[in-house]
This record gives structure tokens, sequence and C-alpha cells, in this order.
């Protein structure tokens, strides 16, 4: 058994860029999971994808091909909003997003505001919106200047597609409006510990008993470390910030097919 496997009992997993780049699945996803299930540990899935739900994800990755059970799929998406709950109760939101966002914080408890709307909101909530513009950049900043929070689901510049392809993210977008506003942001995402929070409390670990595995060290692998869990980085060409080596991953692997050599020939089993 490999020792730094010692005492773990849930393997958390990052999406785009780790288990699948665009709609392709990674060389030996099912066979790492299936290996995982099989020698008693507990999966799941945390991603910063801040356009779909859990449900929509699942379905997306069974159309891929991944062999899904009932593991746990934590996403930005749905994670704001319930953030938000928790922070400062019941508020009036504006957000720049996909309609599963907005979504996601009106079933939280929320008033999802249109931007056209005269009434100001409470919270802006940035997610990665791929209709953003001239126009939603001046209406954000605006409603910031009349007291509004930012908030965002994640500050991704950039996450890995398919055939090499860089898809721009939230940080991105984030970046335009901090160029003008000034303004602090709290982006929910990995690295900040609320989606590794969500998801060891919903399989009743600690973090010495999870491993995050993901491809970007200053997010997956850096949220991971701070809160306390073991991780795997996958370092493949597309890794976002690997660059960034302020952090120390328990394990490195270039492929998901590496880890699953590794944990196939050590007979990596719980005990």
């Amino acid at each position: 058994m490999n020792r730094w496997m010692e005492g773990i009992r849930a393997l958390f997993f990052d999406l785009d860029g780790c288990i699948c780049f665009g709609r392709k699945l990674a060389g030996r996803a099912n066979e790492l999971l299936d290996l995982l299930r099989h020698q008693g540990y507990r999966v799941g899935f945390i991603t910063n994808n801040s356009r779909e739900n859990a449900v929509e994800i699942r379905k997306r990755l069974i159309e891929m091909g991944l062999r899904l059970e009932d593991e746990l799929i934590v996403s930005a998406t749905e994670a704001v909003a319930g953030y938000l709950r928790k922070e400062y109760g019941r508020v009036r939101v504006k957000a720049a997003g996909s309609p599963s966002l907005s979504e996601a914080l009106a079933n939280a408890g929320h008033r999802v505001l249109d931007w056209e709307e005269a009434d100001p909101a409470e919270v802006i909530v940035v997610g990665r919106d791929t209709e953003f513009d001239y126009l939603k950049l001046e209406q954000i900043v605006n409603e910031i200047a009349l007291g509004a929070r930012l908030i965002s689901t994640n500050p991704d510049y950039s996450h890995p597609g398919e055939d090499g392809r860089l898809i721009p993210e939230t940080g991105s977008l984030l970046a335009a409006v901090k160029s003008i506003t000034g303004r602090p942001v709290v982006s929910i995402g990995k690295p900040h510990a609320w989606l590794y929070e969500l998801a060891m409390c919903e399989y009743g670990v600690v973090p010495e008993e999870c491993v995050m595995i993901g491809d970007n060290l200053a997010t997956d692998i850096t949220g991971a470390d701070q809160a306390g869990m073991k991780t795997v980085w996958v370092r493949h060409s597309l890794a976002p910030g690997a660059g960034n080596r302020s952090v120390a991953p328990t394990v490195t692997v270039s492929t998901l097919a590496e880890l699953y050599d590794e944990l196939l020939l050590s007979g990596s089993g719980r005990r």
C-alpha cells in the first residue's frame, strides 16, 4: 500500500483538465474510478464549473462515457448560492453568468434581479459569462459603485478544453471589473475552503481522510493543501499555475493513467 494513502477514505477529483477535456474523457478515467470503488474508497467531484448545476454536470459526464454511480458533485454554480445565504442571508442579487447560476441563486431564496431593473443589488455574482460584453461590464461596475458587494464563483483565468484549446474563465472577466473598481472580491471556488467543506460535510470525512486530485496547482492543489488534505497534482502540459511552486503536492503525476498504474500496482486499498 502507498504510505500516502494510509487513513484515506475519500478521493475528490477536479473535472475540467483532470477527468475530462471539453467533451473528451481523460485516459483511464473510468478504470481509475472503478479501481478506487473496488478498493473501498468514496469518490466525489469538486469543480469550479459555474455554468452548470450538479444534475447537468452528471448528465454531461455520463454522455461522455464516464461510469458514475451516486457520487457527489459539488459545483461552484450551486455553492455560491449557499455561501451567500450563510454569510448574508437572503439578498437581492444581479448575476453575470448562465441561467443555471441564476436558477441556483433563486432556489436558495435570493431575489434575482434583471440587469435592467432600477432596484439596486446588494450582491453582484460573477460566473463564467459567455455573453459578457461592454454593457455588462458597465452595469457591474456601476452597481458596485452604488454599494453592491462583489462575489465570484471562481478565480480561474482559464481551463483546458479539447485539443489544447484554452477556455476563458471567470477570473478573466473579474480582472476587467477589478481594474475599474479596485474593490475586493470573494471567490468561493477553489482555492477557497467553501467547496472542500461542502464535500467533506456531505461524506462525513475530515481533511486527513481526503485526497484532492486536480490539474490546477494554484486552485485545486493549493486550496486542498490549505484545507489539510493530501493532494495529487496532474501536471500535464495544459495545467494552469505550473509556475507557482509555493505548494508541494503529496504526489505528482503526468496523467490519470499514471495514477491508475501506481495504485493498481501497489494494491492500495483501505486498511
